[in-house]
């Protein structure tokens, strides 16, 4: 794509194709993405010259996020108003960054449940990190590129950068790129910086790590009791178990309980990264026999069961043979997936809520961004809060129309009820919060400052270069590597 200069490079207000968490290989942007890109680019530049601005400041605006709304319309074939359109949008909003706002105005409670960055102190030095970023070439593989993955640059993108009111920092297994203590010290740096609390953290468990691990079984007394985690965090992926094994999860189930948690959350779906049977292993047909086990426990299932070739039918063909009581104590969060599909195409990422409420309800759903490697998850908030639920797929497949109230709880009161947080508390509202005065010091808020930037893999190498650093050979993830269509 063509660029004039250096500070005016063509950066899009959200990736338009798959940006990976590491854990999917990321399919190379498909002709219509190509197509959208294309047209984003003459758009944004006219649209900027007319207001008297860089490209690059416009696509920071709410007009640029409304006229990338457009451009998939277009290409997609996608209505813009009434009611058969996906994502509603005017020439006007386009056209002007104030009218722009009413697209992304409304004041939700937002509630992030999947937030991530790497340890630099720890896993800095390693030269293979730096390529997990879509970065500028000269910056790729630095150690000041590095810095875009850091708990500082975290904490920008998503409490300042963003209307995330609440997140909870989630990790891995085996405590890579970072530990249960570093996710708890970013907590608490971001809850310092607060004045109130704005973060929570899981606890991470392996259930076949050794004793004396950091995730192991016997490492969950020390993560609730000393770290204050508020809930488990597993991946049935890494290692190949199931969750209603009895011998390998039930131990662990039981020891959260005993510990006072109520939430177990696993990963299912994006196998990736977890090992080369995770493909097996993290779907989802453990789940009906583990809820009905457990009945005291809540579940949820990060990223809703979702594979890249064959979406969410492997969640709902096993959440389908659940009774109806049992799925009011299943939850599926949306992380990658919502990103995945909407940049996909926006009638994907409408028919992947159509399906998850129908399936579970509103009041079932998480959200979760994945972030930091989508970078600022404010493009997947505002563009929740654009969608709407065509007609004909409300009379074609039964879907329940996407209103303000089914979008307010998925955004944060379902994961407020469940972790216990308090929607109306100062946090987002008094000038002792922190980070609420940087925000407003920064004038046109959230969006002025704005890198535009995702952090994840882009292309293949990268990922197999993340694979490599795993410690599994990429011939391992034939079956990962290989799903690079378009879904």
């Amino acid at each position: 794509m063509s660029k004039k200069n250096d500070d005016d490079t063509f950066i899009p207000p959200f990736p338009l194709s798959d940006v990976s968490n590491g854990e999917f290989a990321p399919r190379p942007p498909n002709r219509k993405q190509r197509a959208v890109a294309a047209l984003l680019e003459e758009e944004s530049e006219r649209r900027a010259k007319r207001l008297g601005m860089s490209r690059r400041d416009f696509l920071k605006t709410a007009a640029g996020s409304a006229t990338a709304f457009m451009c998939m319309n277009i290409v997609h074939g996608l209505p813009s108003s009434g009611s058969a359109a996906v994502l509603p949008v005017t020439k006007e909003q386009c056209d002007d960054p104030v009218a722009a706002q009413e697209l992304f105005e409304a004041d939700d409670f937002v509630m992030d449940v999947q937030l991530h960055h790497v340890d630099l102190d720890q896993f800095g030095h390693i030269p293979s990190l730096g390529c997990l970023r879509f970065l500028p070439p000269e910056d790729n593989c630095t150690p000041e590129g590095l810095l875009a993955l850091s708990q500082a640059n975290m904490v920008k993108e998503v409490f300042v950068d963003s209307e995330t009111a609440v997140g909870v920092i989630s990790g891995v297994p085996d405590g890579y790129p970072m530990p249960v203590d570093t996710m708890a010290e970013t907590r608490d740096l971001v809850n310092q910086l607060a004045g109130s609390e704005r973060a929570l953290m899981q606890a991470m468990c392996d259930p076949q790590a050794a004793p004396g691990a950091q995730t192991a079984i016997d490492s969950l007394d020390y993560q609730v009791n000393t770290l204050d985690a508020r809930a488990l965090k597993c991946y049935t992926g890494s290692g190949g178990w199931w969750l209603d094994d009895e011998d390998v999860a039930y131990p662990m189930i039981e020891e959260a309980q005993r510990l006072g948690l109520r939430l177990v959350n696993v990963h299912k779906g994006l196998p990736g990264l977890l090992g080369p049977d995770a493909e097996i292993y993290v779907g989802s047909r453990d789940l009906p026999k583990v809820v009905r086990d457990w009945p005291k426990m809540r579940f949820a299932a990060y990223h809703s069961g979702y594979y890249p070739l064959t979406g969410l039918d492997d969640f709902v063909a096993a959440v389908s043979t659940m009774p109806r009581k049992d799925r009011r104590r299943l939850y599926a969060e949306i992380g990658s997936t919502f990103a995945i599909t909407f940049t996909q195409n926006p009638s994907q990422a409408a028919f992947m809520l159509g399906t998850l409420i129908k399936l579970l309800g509103a009041r079932n759903i998480l959200w979760g961004t994945d972030s930091i490697w989508w970078g600022s998850p404010q493009w997947q908030i505002d563009a929740f809060k654009a969608l709407q639920m065509p007609d004909s797929f409300r009379e074609s497949f039964g879907f329940k129309k996407l209103s303000k109230g089914r979008k307010r709880r998925i955004l944060g009161r379902n994961a407020a009820r469940l972790y216990k947080v308090k929607i109306r508390e100062h946090r987002c509202v008094i000038e002792e919060d922190e980070i609420t005065r940087i925000k407003a010091e920064l004038g046109d808020g959230l969006r002025a400052q704005r890198t535009n930037l995702a952090y994840g893999p882009r292309n293949e190498e990268a990922y197999l270069q993340l694979l490599g650093h795993s410690g599994q050979p990429a011939s391992k993830f034939p079956a990962a590597v290989s799903k690079t269509t378009t879904a």
